[in-house]
């Protein structure tokens, strides 16, 4: 199930990645060929009414959008050389676009409907010595002493202030206030002072005035640890052990869901799209970031560079990735055969 749950992730991201690309072709009046799920040899293919190939291929590690007159010179104005530069751009850039729209939202949606995993003041599990003292599960902390509690912090810090004094906590049981008279003691292992019980989590959703400016901030800075990341894999060689391709990537997902359920399977979510959204602008021949690159110069020059020499180097970049990624998978498989 594990398994699944991981590719279904890395699906989605990648359908939605080319989804990006195919909208903007659309909208711009690029025709699009192809629109393939997976890469490798053919398994299933349709057609739609306006002629695009929607297909399923083998292997479930990416996909594309193959535009007409893509790499060539085509008299159709459908082609997408025959577009002006200013719509090809935002036709290659709409797919790495869609995938930080993407990591937004999830953002947006685990905070605003799911909602945060958030420890609250309820009683949850109750040792003896709460329990001696009359607390029980269920019950709602309002106050400690005159405090009134707003956070678990609160309660905490009054308990391990204490210096062993008794404690008053105002509680909520079944609809009725009451107070309860504790006495701390003193936690060797903690190094402070407690009184015997642990705190509940419930899912709390955040407004979404507070989740949408959280959620920018979190994916920028998720966008500067990646470049980060980079950067010293590139000039300084750390990390290169680590890097991963797509069945290590599918192997550490389904482990990390398996210990922390939903909310590290939607982070990883987010975290991921916005990886692919950041390597996809590397100007890497075979990568959008390269036809980018290329774009800017016909744009700067007025007129664009060979169409032989420009397809032969997105293909050589392609196969070149393709070979990386072999590679990447041989040495995955073989880690997970070593551990």
């Amino acid at each position: 199930m594990y398994v699944f749950l991981a590719l279904l992730l890395l699906g989605v991201l990648i359908m939605a990645h080319e989804a990006g690309h195919f909208w903007a072709a659309r909208a711009s009046g690029i025709e699009v060929q192809e629109f393939a799920m997976g890469m490798g040899p053919l398994l299933a293919k349709w057609k739609s009414k306006k002629g695009t190939q929607f297909s399923v291929r083998l292997l479930p590690v990416g996909g594309f959008c193959q535009f007409y007159g893509e790499d060539e010179d085509a008299a159709d104005p459908r082609a997408f050389n025959n577009q002006p530069v200013r719509k090809r751009i935002f036709t290659v850039l709409s797919g790495p676009a869609m995938n930080f729209i993407v990591a937004l939202l999830v953002v947006v949606l685990y905070m605003s409907v799911l909602g945060l995993q958030t420890v609250v003041p309820r009683v949850e599990d109750v040792e003896p010595n709460a329990a001696q003292a009359g607390l029980m599960e269920g019950d709602v902390l309002l106050r400690v002493g005159s405090m009134e509690i707003e956070t678990t912090d609160d309660v905490l810090g009054a308990i391990a202030g204490s210096a062993g004094e008794d404690v008053v906590l105002r509680i909520l049981r079944a609809g009725e206030e009451m107070d309860i008279t504790i006495t701390p003691f003193y936690d060797e292992e903690l190094s402070r002072y407690r009184v015997g019980f642990t705190f509940a989590q419930e899912r709390v959703r955040v407004p979404l005035a507070q989740s949408a400016p959280f959620s920018v901030q979190y994916n920028i800075e998720s966008v500067r640890l990646i470049v980060e990341t980079l950067k010293n894999l590139i000039f300084k060689g750390e990390g290169a052990a680590d890097v991963t391709g797509p069945v290590g990537t599918v192997y550490v997902i389904q482990e990390v869901t398996q210990q922390g359920g939903v909310d590290i399977y939607l982070e990883l979510l987010a975290l991921i799209s916005v990886n692919l959204g950041v390597m996809n602008l590397l100007p890497i021949p075979g990568l959008d970031g390269s036809r980018l690159l290329f774009l800017l110069v016909e744009g700067i020059r007025r007129k664009p560079i060979r169409r032989e020499l420009e397809g032969a180097i997105h293909g050589a970049g392609f196969i070149l990735l393709m070979g990386l990624m072999l590679l990447l998978t041989y040495k995955d498989i073989m880690q997970i055969f070593m551990r």
